[in-house]
């Protein structure tokens, strides 16, 4: 199992994995708003994933929630609700 530092150091190293389509402008967001805006207690839901394969699927979930509903709140909206 991870501790809460390698879950966040394998958080943002999973944001900068490129795909060259439209998510990884998504996955720019969520970096921005965490790491650039956010603090330590913003990482509070890496407590309940365990495993990279866990914190990987959070983020495609929270890409995918982001595309779908940009057009109905503002990303960072989206990004507090959906994490």
């Amino acid at each position: 199992m991870l501790d809460i530092k390698n879950k966040i150091s394998y958080f943002k190293e999973y944001l900068s994995v490129k795909n060259n389509n439209y998510g990884d402008e998504m996955k720019a967001e969520i970096y921005f708003n965490l790491f650039e805006l956010g603090n330590e207690s913003d990482f509070m839901f890496l407590e309940k994933l365990n495993t990279k394969k866990e914190i990987e699927y959070k983020i495609e979930i929270l890409v995918s929630k982001m595309i779908l509903h940009e057009h109905e709140d503002s990303l960072n909206n989206i990004i507090v609700n959906y994490i």
